[in-house]
Parts: structure tokens; sequence; C-alpha cells
């Protein structure tokens, strides 16, 4: 893996391929947290700049990503925003000039503006539907103190009905610029032919001085939190801890007490829950060491009646952490290690999902060799340091459930 720094702040990564696909990812630290008072608008900028450049229309700009890309999306989270994509490598160069247009020429219409505030106060419609993304939203805005973690990347129907397109010029300009990114490129074409392509495009993209935002990790209010949604059968629950304080190597220890505790039908979680006691179909576990929002997850639906059983369940669980000791051997270790790598270099056998990964991570923590350092050297994290990792972890439980009752 290569890097380089271009004059304007532009830093660009590289990573050969085997593969006649390449994949680009471009990550800005222009996500959701950074919307200030006006909730959504780094969501609403996102959807603004494919609405037509100086140069191409909406319709253009999506016939061209149609026929050159066999996958393109972009998406807003709270620390970051991404463009990404992957096409053959004989259309790189197509592809980063298209790339380029939308990101640093977009031009932004009253009448693109009212079309797709229109979409997006749809998709908010939509986004409570989501089960699982109600209860998370619901978990946030009950436990979170920081005002913008407490609500929805996408806004509220309040900060949208009173959003104006300058809102999203503003945004634009502050912080869609050269200094602010990271462009990944995963490619079986060689590095200098690849800088190349990228400096042809993107030197002239500006360089500005950042706003000053402080950027801060919201610790969540540890609690049981209720609440009702009607027309559900079941109810939805969502657990989560604090990670914020774990180090890298804890973090590592932690993905791999998670392949024994959450991870799969054969995971403490799923087995006690599901296989022993009938309260779950199924159960989810995940490691969000993202920005802003860092913390272990556990969700899982199950009947309203069986709710409290199942809390009561996952505490006894955890209370029996430091019995895993004995029970974990180094072959037990070696295997959970084995799973995790799998796991993750089966993800990122699609480029595009690694080219995201390595930008994000640099987006946030300023070095995205640490999403590939994740997975490097987990044989050498004892048995105690996991225990100890997980101890450390799984004590200030956050609850949220959703039922209609």
């Amino acid at each position: 893996m290569k890097d380089f720094i271009f004059d304007n702040g532009l830093k660009f990564i590289y990573k050969k391929s085997n593969s006649e696909l390449s994949s680009i990812c471009i990550s800005l630290d222009a996500g959701a947290a950074r919307d200030g008072e006006m909730l959504g608008v780094a969501h609403v900028t996102e959807h603004m700049v494919y609405k037509g450049t100086e140069t191409r229309s909406e319709k253009e700009i999506n016939t061209e990503l149609s026929s050159i890309f066999g996958f393109q999306n972009a998406m807003t989270n709270y620390p970051y925003v991404v463009f990404y994509g992957t096409l053959l490598s004989e259309d790189l160069k197509q592809g980063l000039d298209l790339f380029s247009d939308i990101l640093l020429d977009p031009v932004f219409t009253e009448e693109g503006f009212k079309e797709e505030m229109e979409v997006i106060k749809q998709e908010l419609k939509e986004w409570d539907e989501d089960l699982e993304q109600y209860t998370e939203d619901k978990l946030y805005y009950n436990c979170m103190e920081n005002r913008r973690i407490k609500y929805p990347i996408i806004g509220t129907e309040e900060s949208l009905n009173s959003m104006t397109i300058d809102d999203a010029i503003d945004f634009f300009n502050n912080y869609y610029c050269a200094n602010n990114a990271t462009i990944t490129i995963i490619s079986d074409l060689e590095f200098e032919e690849v800088r190349d392509m990228v400096e042809e495009y993107f030197i002239d993209w500006r360089s500005e001085k950042l706003p000053e935002t402080e950027k801060v990790i919201t610790i969540p209010k540890s609690g049981v939190f209720i609440d009702s949604k009607e027309e559900i059968n079941s109810a939805k629950v969502q657990i989560i801890f604090p990670i914020d304080e774990l180090n890298q190597w804890e973090i590592k220890a932690l993905r791999i007490f998670n392949q024994y505790f959450g991870e799969g039908v054969n995971s403490v979680l799923f087995d006690t829950l599901r296989t022993k006691n009938a309260l779950v179909y199924d159960v989810l576990t995940r490691v969000a060491n993202e920005e802003h929002i860092k913390v272990y997850k556990i969700t899982y639906s199950t009947a309203y009646e069986n709710v409290e059983k199942s809390i009561e369940i996952v505490n006894e669980l955890i209370k029996n952490i430091n019995g895993y000791r004995s029970i974990l051997k180094k072959n037990d270790i070696e295997a959970l290690i084995k799973s995790f790598r799998l796991k993750r270099l089966f993800a990122n056998e699609q480029s595009v999902r690694l080219a995201m990964g390595i930008s994000t991570y640099d987006t946030m923590f300023g070095d995205g060799m640490l999403y590939i350092d994740e997975t490097e050297n987990l044989d050498k994290i004892p048995v105690d340091y996991i225990i100890d990792t997980a101890n450390k972890v799984l004590k200030n439980m956050t609850v949220q459930v959703i039922s209609n009752k």
C-alpha cells in the first residue's frame, strides 16, 4: 500500500490488486457530526452534488454512472461522507473524471434543491419503518447528551422543513475541499499511472481553512429505556456499551472476544438466548469503532413478555465472563482469530469495501493503515488480555426496548 499527498492537501492511498476491476472511495470529514444547528445538512449536500454540474446534467450524470460503474453509491455517516464505486480498470480515468466533476463543480439550483428535499423527506418517513434503525435512533435520543448524536443522520422533520439551499451551499463550501478528503483506489494499474490520473482530475480542487469544530466522543448514559411503536408484532432490543477508552490492541481483543460471545450460531449469546431458551430468532453484535460514537452493540428481537428475561440472561452471561479464562484454550483463540480474519478478508474481496474501510479510517483516525492493522498480529494477544478487555467493556450497559405495548 502506498500513499501520496498532493499540493492542494488531497491524500491519495493506493493498493495494488490482481483484478481487472478498480475501486474508488472518496471520503470527506463532512459527515452529520459537522451539521451544526442545521440537522441533516450533510446528508442533503451529499444528495445535491448529484443534481448537475457545469458540464453535466443530472440525467447525464446518472447515465454515465450506470454505463461505467458495476456498483456505485454514496453514504453519509456521523464522522464522514463517502462516494464510492467499482468499475473496469480501463474505465478508471473516466470514473475519476466523473467523480471530480461531481465533487468539484456541482451546481446547486432552487429547483434541484426542492426536488431533492421532497425525496429526503420521504426517505425520513421510510427511515422510521426500519425497526432496527428506529430502535437505534430512539436509543441515541434517550442516552446521548450531544445534541447532534441524539438525532438521526438524515435530520428531523423540523430541520428539513427549515433548511434552505444556502445551508447546503455553505456546507459544501466549508467541507468539500481537497485538504478535507482522502481518495483510495485499489487497482491492477501501476501506482504512478493511477496517481497521475488523480492529479489530472483533482489537482484543481480548492483547499480551504476548515471550520474549527471540537471532535467529541459521546458517552451513552447507562439505563433501560422503553418506547412503543404501533403495528409491530415483537419487541426489538438493542444493548450498547461504550468502547471509547479502548486502544488499538484492545479493539483487536474485543473483536476476537466478539467471535466467541456474539458472532454466529456457535456464539454464547445465540446458544443461550436461542438454542437453550428459545427467546430469539437471531442475535446480532457489532464492534462500532467509529469517531463520535464508539460502542459495542447487541441487537435482537423477542416477544414482549420475554424482554425482561432476555436482558437478565445477557446480564448473567456478562457476570460470568471471568469463567471463560479457563474455558478458552490456545486452540480456541486460534480458531476465533481465524474466523474473524476469514470474515474480514472475505468482505474485503469486494475491493470497494476495502477501499471504503481504508478511506474512512483515514478520515476518522488519520491513518488508513489502522483498518488493515486490525487483522494483523492477533496471535500475540493472550487469553487474559482478551477477557480483561471484555470486562472493561461490558460493565456500563444501556438498553433500548421498542414494543407495541
